[in-house]
C-alpha cells in the first residue's frame, strides 16, 4: 500500500505545491519547496527524517522552487536522516551549491542530480519530463566540465557524512571560512523563463500476486516447506510428473496506476505538454537492468490492457495564463479517461487559506488580549470555483468538503463525466492498496480551507473558554477591547475629516519642522517608532515561530510638495529599517498585511535599509525573495500611478535599497542574479566592515563613503557604528543614531559584548537576541548566543530604555519562563554567570545593578518579547505585562503539544511522549477537552510558570513582567 497526499498548496505565504508519497514508511516528495514548506510540514506532524528523495519541479527559482529548501535539509538532518537524493532540471546542483555559505552538515550524506533518465528505486520508477527546451551552456565543453566538477566538491564539502548525528559548531564556522573567498559559480546561460520546467512520471512498481492457498490444495502440494520453496522461486514436481512453479501458486500481479505531477508555468510549456506521450510504457525493473528507459517523445502507448485506465491522478501546477478549463486544456486532459482525478493547481481555483494553523491560532490568542498589536490575518477564498459538471458525482464525505464549499451546488446525480476534477487543497489524500485506489481527505483540508471568518469564530471559541473558566480574566480581556474599539472609531473619525478637506491637525503638527527629519526633536514623539516582528526565532523554521526578521518604522515629517492622498490621514511618511531576513520573511507579511498596494507592497517600498548582521541562513535566505518582492512592488506602485494619470513624484518613488551586510550576502544575490536578471537594480551595497572601528581593520573606500552619504541623507543618519559579533565569522553587531538624538541597536547573534555595549550607550531601542534561558547557558556559550539575564545586562550596561528581545530558541514551543521573575531578580541571579569571558564584563561593578539609580532603570526599562506577528509602538512597549495572566491561561490549559520535548528547565512537567499531532485535529495548539484528558502537567504540556512564579507575577510591575 502506499499513500499520496497534497502536502502543502501555494498560498500567500508559501508559494509551492507538495506531494507527498508515502511506502512503507518511506517517503518521496514531489513538487516546489517554496519558503515556507518545511514549517508547514512540521505544523502537521510530518516527519522529515522519512524523506529519501525529493523530486523539484518546475523551472529554476530560488524564490518559487527552492527557497525553503535549506531549512527543510537542516532539519531533516537534526532529526537523524543521513541519506537524501536530489533531483531536479540541469541547474539542480549550481542552485544547491548556492547554499554553500550557510548549509552544512555532517551527519548526512546528500545526492544532486540532474534528473535527465528514469530513477528507479524500491517502490516505484519515476520519469522525469523537461517540458519546454533549454539552451546550451555558453562555455566551452572543457569549462563546463571544470565547473560540473567544482560543484560536485563544493556538494561533497557541504555534506561529508562524516559523523553519526549531530553537528558541530566549529567544523561549520570552518567551512564558512573554507568558502568565504570562494569565486563565483558560474550557471549555464539560461533565464529564467526560457528555462525547461520539469514534470514527472510516477509508476509505482507492479504489486507480485498472493499466494493462492485453494489452487495449491488443488495441485496436492503438501502443507510443509515444500509451499514455502515453491514461493522461493524453486519448482517442485508432482507425483504425475507435472512441474509447479511459483507463478502457479500466485494470484495475478496487481498493476497499479500512475500518478502525474504535472508544472506548467506558461503556455509555450503546455504547447509541448500536449506533444508528450504521458502514457508511454514505462520499463520494469528487469528491464531498466537490460538498459531500457521510458520514451515520452514517441507515440508508443502502454501494451494491452495496461493501457486501460492508466493513469488515476495528475496533479496540475498551473501558472496564472494556463487555464485550466479552456478548451484546449479540456481536450488535453479528456485524453486520460473517465476514471481519472485531475487536481487543479491554478492560482484562481486555490483558496488562500492558513499554511501554519498552528501559529494561526497563538496569533488569534494574542489578539484576544492585545488586538491592536495583533492584526487578522489575511485569508481568502479561492477566485472561481471547478465546473460542478467536474465534480465527481458521488465524492466520500471527506473530498465533500473540499470539492464542494457550502456556497456552491451539489453536482447532479447521474450523467457521464469527460474527466473528474477538484481543486488543489492541502489534505487531499489518495490510497493504493493493490488495484483499489480510496480517495480521501484527512484532517488537515478543513484547516487549509480556513477563512477570515473561520479565524475569528476560533477567536470567539478560545473567549468562551477563557470566561468558562476564568471569568474575572474575560471581563479584563473584554474591556481591554472595547477601548481598542472606540480608539479606531475615534481613528476612522479623524480620516474622515482629513479625507473631507480638514487638514489644521496636520498642519499644526507639521508646523515649523524640517523636511526628513525623522519623527521629531521632542524627544516624546520617539514613541512613534514601532517594530514589527515578522520573525522571531532561530537556527530553522519552527512551529510557532519563523526565522527572525525585525523592521523598524521611523516616522519622516512629510515635506509639504508631497501632500498627496495617499498621507491625507497623517502628517508624516514612514521609512523604515530590516534588520536580519530569515526565510519567508515577505511571506510573513504578506499574511500579516495582505496584498496590495496599502498592504503588504506598502510595507515593502518603507524599507530603505536592510542590515544583515551574518552569513547564517536563519538571517538571510528570505533576503533575495525580499529585493525582488520589493522591485515588483514598486512596479506595480508606478503602475498605479500611472493609471491615475499622477506623474508628480513622491518621496516613495525612489526604489534604492541600501544593504549593509558582510560582502558573502552580495555576492549571493549576484550568483542569482544570473537566474534573475536585474535583481540588483536598485540595491546599493556597503560592506559592514566599511562600519567598524580602526582597530578594527575597516574597509574603507570611496565609493563606500559616498554610498553612505546618500543613506545619511535618505534616512537623516548622523553615524552608523558597527562591531564584530561575538559569533562566526563575517558576524556584526551595529548601532545606528540619527541626528535628532533617536539611537537604534541590534545585537544579532553574539555573546555578551563590551564592545557593543560601547558603540550603543544610551540607546532608545536596543533590539537584543535572547536566545536560551539562564539555565542553558553552557548552551547558550557552546553555540555563541546570549541569555535572557544576559541581555538584559547588556541593557542595564547601555542604559538602554527600551530593550525588544527575540530570536528564541526553537526549543521554547512559546517562551522561556519569562514570566517568573522581574527585570530586577533576572539581574540579581546574573552573579553566577561567570562561565565565558564575554559574560564576565556585566559582572564589573555589579554593585551598582542595586543602587538607587539602576533601581529607577529597572522601574522604567520598556521591555518587549516579540512573537511572530507582533506590531508594537515604543511608547506602548511596557503594556506587555498585562498580557502575562492570558498566555499563561492559554499554554496552561489549551496548549496540547509542545514543538519539541522539553529541556532540564522544564524537567518536573517534561513530557514522556506526545500526543498524536494528526489526532489533535490538524495541530491545533490547544484542545477543549484538555483538562479532561490529562493531569495538569502531564504528557504534552510545558508549563511555563511555578507557583512561585505566579507569586512573582503578582507582584511585579507590569512594566517589568518578563
Amino acid at each position: 500500500m502506499f499513500t499520496a497526499r497534497i502536502a502543502v498548496h501555494p498560498t500567500t505565504d508559501l508559494r509551492g505545491t507538495l506531494l507527498q508519497c508515502d511506502f512503507s514508511g518511506h517517503r518521496f516528495l514531489f513538487g516546489r519547496v517554496a519558503e515556507g514548506t518545511q514549517r508547514a510540514l512540521l505544523s502537521r506532524g510530518s516527519k522529515l527524517s522519512r524523506a529519501r528523495q525529493i523530486f523539484m519541479t518546475g523551472q529554476t527559482s530560488f524564490v518559487d522552487q527552492m527557497g525553503g529548501l535549506p531549512g527543510l535539509l537542516l532539519s531533516a538532518a537534526d532529526q537523524g536522516l543521513q541519506q537524501l537524493g536530489i533531483y531536479g532540471d540541469k541547474n539542480i546542483a549550481w542552485a544547491v551549491a548556492t547554499l554553500r555559505h550557510a548549509v552544512f552538515r555532517d551527519s548526512i550524506d546528500i545526492t544532486v542530480r540532474h534528473a535527465a533518465e528514469d530513477i528507479v528505486n524500491d517502490f516505484m520508477t519515476v520519469v522525469p519530463v523537461a517540458l519546454g527546451t533549454q539552451e546550451d551552456r555558453n562555455m566551452s565543453a572543457a569549462d563546463a566540465k571544470a565547473l560540473d566538477e567544482y560543484i560536485a566538491s563544493v556538494l561533497s564539502a557541504m555534506f561529508p557524512l562524516t559523523k553519526k548525528s549531530g553537528n558541530n559548531f566549529d567544523e561549520i564556522a570552518y567551512a564558512a571560512k573554507r568558502f568565504s573567498k570562494d569565486q563565483l559559480i558560474r550557471t549555464p546561460d539560461v533565464r529564467r523563463d526560457k528555462g525547461p520546467s520539469m514534470s514527472y512520471i510516477i509508476q509505482p512498481h507492479t504489486v507480485r500476486g498472493k499466494f493462492n492457498g485453494r489452487k495449491a490444495d488443488e495441485l496436492g502440494i503438501p502443507k510443509d516447506n515444500t509451499r514455502n520453496s515453491i514461493i522461493s522461486g524453486n519448482s517442485y514436481t508432482l507425483p504425475d510428473g507435472r512441474v509447479v512453479t511459483t507463478d502457479m501458486l500466485l494470484d495475478p500481479d496487481q498493476y497499479i496506476k500512475r500518478l502525474i505531477y504535472l508544472d506548467i508555468p506558461t503556455l509555450r510549456h503546455f504547447e509541448d505538454a500536449k506533444k508528450k506521450n504521458w502514457l508511454a510504457d514505462v520499463p520494469t525493473s528487469a528491464e531498466h537492468k537490460m538498459g531500457m528507459r521510458t520514451n515520452v517523445d514517441s507515440l508508443d502507448r502502454l501494451p494491452g490492457t495496461r493501457h486501460i485506465g492508466a493513469v488515476s491522478v495528475i496533479v496540475h501546477q498551473l501558472g496564472p495564463d494556463v487555464h485550466p478549463f479552456s478548451p484546449e486544456y479540456i481536450e488535453f486532459m479528456k485524453q486520460f479517461g473517465t476514471d481519472c482525478e485531475h487536481v487543479i493547481g491554478h492560482p484562481d481555483y486555490i483558496p488562500d487559506s492558513i499554511s501554519h494553523t498552528r501559529s494561526a491560532h497563538l496569533n488569534a490568542a494574542l489578539r484576544l488580549v492585545s488586538p491592536e498589536n495583533f492584526s487578522h490575518l489575511y485569508t481568502a477564498r479561492a477566485k472561481s470555483q471547478i465546473p460542478k459538471k467536474y465534480l465527481p458525482l458521488t465524492p466520500p464525505p471527506a473530498v465533500a468538503k473540499i470539492t464542494q464549499p457550502s456556497n456552491s451546488p451539489s453536482p447532479e446525480p447521474g450523467g457521464n463525466q469527460e474527466f473528474r476534477a477538484i481543486p488543489l487543497v492541502t489534505g487531499i489524500e489518495y490510497r493504493v492498496k493493490g488495484s483499489i485506489i480510496e480517495s480521501t481527505a484527512s484532517e488537515f483540508a478543513q484547516d487549509a480551507l480556513t477563512n477570515y471568518a473561520a479565524l475569528a469564530d476560533m477567536q470567539e471559541e478560545l473567549l468562551s473558554d477563557i470566561m468558562m473558566r476564568a471569568p474575572d480574566l474575560a471581563e479584563r480581556i473584554k474591556v481591554s477591547q472595547d477601548k481598542y474599539y472606540k480608539r479606531q472609531e475615534r481613528h476612522m473619525a479623524r480620516r474622515g475629516r482629513h479625507a473631507s478637506g480638514s487638514t489644521s491637525e496636520i498642519s499644526s503638527s507639521s508646523e515649523n519642522e524640517s523636511e526628513g527629519i525623522a519623527v521629531s526633536e521632542d524627544k516624546k514623539a520617539f514613541g512613534n517608532v514601532s517594530i514589527i516582528a515578522v520573525g522571531t526565532g532561530s537556527a530553522v523554521p519552527a512551529v510557532f515561530r519563523n526565522v527572525i526578521g525585525t523592521i523598524v518604522r521611523l516616522p519622516f515629517y512629510e515635506p509639504p510638495n508631497y501632500k498627496r492622498r495617499y498621507w491625507k490621514d497623517a502628517p508624516f511618511i514612514t521609512k523604515s529599517i530590516l534588520f536580519d531576513c530569515g526565510e519567508s520573511t515577505v511571506g510573513n507579511l504578506a499574511r500579516m498585511f495582505g496584498p496590495g498596494p496599502d498592504g503588504v507592497d506598502q510595507k515593502l517600498r518603507e524599507v530603505k535599509l536592510a542590515f544583515i548582521s551574518h552569513m547564517h541562513g536563519d538571517h538571510y535566505f528570505g533576503l533575495l525573495s525580499f529585493v525582488k518582492a520589493r522591485q515588483e512592488a514598486f512596479t506595480r506602485y508606478r503602475i498605479q500611478r500611472l493609471s491615475e494619470a499622477n506623474l508628480s513624484d513622491t518621496p516613495m518613488d525612489d526604489n534604492t535599497l541600501y544593504l549593509v551586510a558582510p560582502q558573502m550576502a552580495v555576492g549571493w544575490l549576484e550568483e542569482w542574479e544570473q537566474i534573475y536578471p536585474g535583481l540588483l537594480d536598485g540595491v546599493r551595497f556597503i560592506d559592514a566592515r566599511f562600519f567598524l572601528r580602526e582597530q578594527e581593520s575597516p574597509i574603507y573606500t570611496p565609493h563606500f563613503a559616498s554610498v553612505f552619504s546618500d543613506l545619511s541623507q535618505s534616512l537623516n543618519i548622523a553615524t552608523i557604528r558597527v562591531v564584530r559579533a561575538v559569533h562566526c565569522l563575517d558576524s556584526y553587531s551595529g548601532s545606528i543614531e540619527f541626528h535628532n538624538g533617536f539611537k537604534l541597536s541590534y545585537s544579532g547573534d553574539t555573546r555578551p559584548n563590551e564592545n557593543f555595549v560601547d558603540i550603543g550607550k544610551n540607546t532608545s531601542l536596543l533590539i537584543h537576541e535572547a536566545t536560551m534561558d539562564d539555565p542553558l547557558l553552557a548552551d547558550a556559550i557552546s553555540k555563541r548566543h546570549s541569555t535572557v539575564s544576559e541581555a538584559l545586562g547588556v541593557a542595564r550596561h547601555m542604559n538602554a530604555r527600551n530593550l525588544f528581545l527575540t530570536h528564541f530558541s526553537q526549543r521554547y514551543p512559546v517562551s522561556p519562563r519569562f514570566f517568573a521573575a522581574s527585570a530586577g531578580e533576572r539581574l540579581s541571579g546574573m552573579r553566577g554567570l561567570r562561565e565565558d569571558r564575554h559574560g564576565m564584563f556585566l559582572l564589573r561593578n555589579m554593585s551598582s545593578v542595586f543602587q538607587e539609580d539602576a533601581e529607577n532603570w529597572n522601574r522604567s526599562l520598556k521591555l518587549t518579547l516579540a512573537y511572530d506577528g507582533m506590531m508594537i509602538k515604543m511608547k506602548d512597549m511596557h503594556k506587555q505585562g498585562a498580557w502575562t495572566d492570558v498566555l499563561r491561561f492559554v499554554f496552561r490549559n489549551l496548549l496540547t503539544e509542545p514543538e519539541e520535548e522539553s529541556d532540564e528547565l522544564f524537567q518536573s512537567q517534561k513530557p514522556t511522549k506526545g500526543p498524536n499531532p494528526q489526532k489533535a485535529r490538524g495541530g491545533a495548539p490547544w484542545d477543549r477537552n484538555a483538562s479532561k484528558k490529562r493531569k495538569r502537567g502531564g504528557p504534552g504540556f510545558v508549563d511555563t510558570t511555578t507557583e512561585q512564579g505566579d507569586a512573582n507575577n503578582k507582584s511585579a510591575v507590569a512594566g517589568n513582567a518578563l
